[in-house]
């Protein structure tokens, strides 16, 4: 968060501006009745500084600052989900990709609006938005909600939307293929095994566009499973 506010000339310096920030953070959660003024704790700033969306995007002329997220829930097909209980507004009938993208904006609302506040408060104009791209475990995606919201972040051209969404899931796939053969290495043979090697296999698989490999040499090394 202290990087955002410095991009967008909101903090003059993530280190020596830190103080300020902790003020400004604090006046913001008291003006609007967030924090009590006797239940205002370091703990709770330092939670709100530290909060890390998946991507962030800057319009420096527009003065956009755009949140960015990326979440791969349980794609259900059994109609509304449950409704979980950070939730605290009406009934809740809305299906696994929209529930979802109302837990992600709940997430981030406060961090937006702080900076929308902090903006007005030194004479600044600004916008915050944010985005999330939802795909389900066995990869069901709501492609006008995709296609909307890659229109909004200035991607016009549909090719390159589709080239996007479809790569979006192929690596969903990829990293799913992952988990589950880990998984079955933990069942069959090794947890510790599996443990151990399941960050090295998320990195490889992450950086095998780029011919950039880590690999793990230990006693099971090569081993071949029957599935």
């Amino acid at each position: 968060m202290r990087e955002i506010l410095a991009h967008m000339g909101l903090m003059t310096d993530k280190q020596v501006g830190c103080s300020d920030a902790v003020r400004e953070i604090t006046s913001f959660h008291v003006t609007m009745a967030y924090w009590d003024d006797d239940n205002l704790t370091d703990p709770k700033v330092q939670a709100f500084l530290k909060v890390r969306p998946d991507g962030v995007g800057f319009n420096m002329i527009a003065r956009v600052c755009t949140f960015l997220e990326y979440t791969r829930p349980m794609d259900s097909r059994d109609g509304a989900s449950e409704q979980p209980d950070w939730y605290t507004g009406a009934d809740w009938t809305l299906d696994w990709a929209q529930g979802k993208d109302l837990e992600k904006d709940t997430r981030y609302a406060r961090h937006l609006e702080y900076i929308r506040w902090v903006s007005k408060r030194q004479g600044m104009t600004g916008i915050t938005v944010q985005y999330n791209f939802t795909a389900g475990v066995r990869n069901s995606t709501i492609e006008a909600v995709w296609e909307d919201r890659f229109t909004k972040l200035g991607v016009h051209n549909a090719k390159t939307r589709d080239v996007i969404r479809w790569q979006a899931i192929c690596k969903t796939l990829e990293l799913s293929d992952v988990i589950l053969w880990q998984f079955h290495v933990a069942t069959h043979k090794s947890p510790e095994w599996a443990l151990q090697a399941l960050s090295n296999d998320i990195s490889n698989a992450t950086t095998q566009r780029f011919k950039l490999y880590r690999k793990f040499m230990g006693p099971m090394s090569g081993l071949q499973l029957s599935i």
